[in-house]
C-alpha cells in the first residue's frame, strides 16, 4: 500500500514538472505571426497599460493558493476527503491548463486590443505589406501582443480556483441529504465554495478592462480552466473511498445513503 502511494506521488510529480517545463517553453516561443487587416484595426488601438495582476503573481494565485487552502483544512472533520489525491489533481489540472493554453496561444496568434500601441509606440504606423505591419516598438513587447486568445491569466485562474471549489464543495459536503442543514448555514457554505471561483472571474474581468484581452479569450479562458479542473476532480476521485457506480457522483458528492448502498 505504502509502495503504491509513493508510486502515485511520484508519477503526479514528474507530469506536473514535465508540464511545467513544456509551459515554460511555450511561454518562449514565438508566436503565429496572424495577418492584420487594415479595416479592423480599430479593435487593436486601445492604451497599452499594466496589468492589474501581474503575469508573475499568476502561478502562485492559481497553484500555491489552492494549495495551501487544502493543506489547512482539518482532515478529521472530514475524513472522506483524501488530501493527497486532491494535490494531484490540482497539479494535474494547472499544469495541463497552463500547456494547452500556451500551446492555442502561440498557434492562432490572437491580436491584443492594445497591439498598435506595442507595434507603433511613436505612433508612425509603417506596413511592410498589405497585413504585415513593420514594428518598431520592443519585441518582446511586439510579440506578446499577439498571444491574446486565450486569457492566460483567466484560464490559469479558472483551473486552481474551480478545483479549489470542487475540494471545499467535498469537505463541506454540499449537496449531500442531511436534513439537518439549516437555511443559514447551507448559505455561509456555499458562499465558502463560490468565493474562490468569484476570485477567478474578477481575474478574468481585469484582462478586459487593462485591454490585454478581448471578451471572447477571456471567455474562452474561463470555459478551458473549468474544464480542465472538472476534469481532474473526476480523474482523482479524491472524495470517494470505495468507488462504484451507484456511489461516486461526478461532483465527489456522496451522501450516506449511497454510500450504504455500494458497501453492500
Amino acid at each position: 500500500m505504502r509502495r503504491d502511494r509513493a508510486r502515485s506521488i511520484a508519477i503526479d510529480l514528474i507530469l506536473f514538472a514535465s508540464t511545467f517545463g513544456i509551459g515554460a517553453w511555450l511561454e518562449v516561443a514565438t508566436p503565429h505571426q496572424r495577418f492584420i487587416q487594415g479595416d479592423l484595426l480599430w479593435r487593436y488601438s486601445y492604451p497599452h497599460g499594466e496589468n492589474t495582476v501581474p503575469a508573475v503573481v499568476v502561478p502562485l494565485i492559481a497553484f500555491v493558493v489552492p494549495l495551501i487552502c487544502m493543506l489547512l483544512m482539518p482532515k478529521r472533520l472530514n475524513p472522506a476527503v483524501h488530501k493527497e489525491r486532491a494535490i494531484g489533481g490540482l497539479c494535474a489540472s494547472v499544469g495541463l491548463t497552463w500547456v494547452v493554453t500556451c500551446a492555442m496561444k502561440n498557434i492562432i496568434g490572437g491580436i491584443r486590443p492594445d497591439f498598435v500601441a506595442r507595434c507603433w509606440p511613436d505612433g508612425n504606423q509603417v506596413w511592410a505589406s498589405v497585413g504585415v505591419p513593420s514594428c518598431s516598438g520592443v519585441n518582446d513587447v511586439v510579440q506578446q501582443g499577439r498571444r491574446s486568445f486565450p486569457s492566460g491569466h483567466t484560464s490559469m485562474s479558472f483551473s486552481g480556483f474551480v478545483y479549489c471549489s470542487l475540494y471545499l464543495a467535498a469537505w463541506l459536503k454540499i449537496g449531500g441529504q442531511d436534513r439537518r442543514l439549516g437555511r443559514w448555514e447551507g448559505i455561509w457554505k456555499l458562499v465558502i465554495v463560490l468565493a474562490p471561483t468569484i476570485l477567478a472571474g474578477f481575474i478574468g474581468l481585469t484582462r478586459i478592462r487593462d485591454y490585454w484581452h478581448h471578451w471572447e479569450d477571456v471567455t474562452v479562458g474561463a470555459l478551458l480552466g473549468s474544464a480542465f479542473a472538472y476534469a481532474a476532480w473526476v480523474h482523482k476521485r479524491p472524495y470517494a473511498k470505495r468507488v462504484t457506480l451507484e456511489t461516486y457522483s461526478p461532483l465527489g458528492l456522496m451522501d450516506d445513503e449511497a454510500t450504504s448502498c455500494g458497501g453492500q
